[in-house]
């Protein structure tokens, strides 16, 4: 009995400390978690913003806040919001590399102004590839958990719930990759996804493209298909090419030329390397705006108040074609 109050009194002290940190976002369609990494700005899961709309929000402790949106990415479901006045003390500190596989970490929401919620999950997953890792725990899909935060016993953050959408259950993306999310969306503001055009399929990397950069790896990207007058075409670039890079970041896998078309912008020129015949070519393509985000974009100037939800990171994405 003295282990399990002892063990009860921990993950109740953890449950205190984690509710310390919460954010809601309310919304028509139903409230979401938000958290911070810095004090200043929050991440949170979102299908439509309206960039520089002031929300009322809830900080810890029920407080009455007021954020600015200042970025948003449709791609990934998520949007960064600037608080009008900065809470260090709600920062989150991060934990180093990924939970272990079986290990047990606090999932701490704040779905509905009438406070914090909390739940004990176990890690059944933890793995991905292409920059693109995340976490599986066995927790049901409550209302309001996206954006919540999986605290690790130390009370450092292990993982950010993205989306509890059907068939998203327990997932999430890591703490570290949160927070650089919330740094580049909040940077970049409302650009636009930057898009080529074109469709890839990993494939065994001939021994030259191996060669060429240099690292080690076995995977190539090939250029399965083309837009007849997207922007790739456009600058020459054939099926059956393999990327080399894009924009100066390698792409031998889908996530690193997802990465390197976040990192791009509309209507700005762009520096492609590609392979072909064994040799390598230096292209430069004008990216167009990723064609589904013309209607987000609109819908979003009109629409007063947000709508939440989305893919939040999740490997398989949710946006148009790259």
């Amino acid at each position: 009995m003295d282990t399990l109050d002892s063990l009860s009194r921990s993950i109740a002290a953890l449950g205190a400390a984690s509710a310390a940190r919460l954010f809601h976002v309310p919304s028509p369609l139903g409230g979401r978690t938000a958290l911070s990494f810095d004090g200043k700005y929050l991440l949170v899961p979102a299908v439509e913003a309206a960039g520089g709309e002031s929300l009322a929000i809830l900080g810890p402790g029920g407080k009455e806040l007021r954020a600015t949106v200042k970025g948003f990415d449709s791609r990934i479901g998520l949007a960064a919001l600037e608080l009008e006045a900065p809470l260090p003390e709600a920062a989150w500190q991060v934990a180093e590399g990924l939970p272990a596989l079986g290990s047990l970490l606090l999932a701490a929401a704040y779905p509905s102004p009438e406070g914090p919620e909390l739940r004990l999950d176990l890690v059944r997953f933890v793995g991905g590839s292409g920059g693109e890792e995340y976490i599986q725990t066995d927790g049901a899909s409550f209302p309001g958990f996206s954006g919540a935060a999986l605290v690790a016993p130390d009370g450092k953050l292990a993982g950010f719930v993205a989306s509890d959408r059907p068939g998203n259950r327990g997932w999430a993306i890591p703490a570290g990759r949160a927070a650089a999310l919330a740094s580049k969306i909040a940077e970049r503001g409302f650009p636009g996804r930057a898009w080529l055009g074109i469709s890839t399929v990993p494939i065994e990397a001939p021994a030259e493209y191996e060669a060429l950069l240099g690292d080690g790896r076995k995977v190539a990207l090939l250029v399965a298909g083309l837009e007849a007058e997207g922007p790739a075409a456009a600058a020459g670039i054939l099926v059956g090419d393999l990327l080399v890079s894009v924009g100066g970041v390698a792409t031998a896998s889908p996530g690193e030329l997802r990465e390197a078309l976040d990192a791009a912008r509309p209507s700005q020129a762009l520096a492609l390397k590609l392979l072909r015949a064994g040799k390598v070519l230096s292209l430069e393509a004008m990216p167009g705006r990723a064609p589904a985000e013309e209607g987000r974009r609109g819908r979003a100037r009109g629409h007063r108040g947000w709508s939440w939800g989305g893919c939040g990171g999740m490997p398989w994405g949710c946006g148009p074609g790259r």
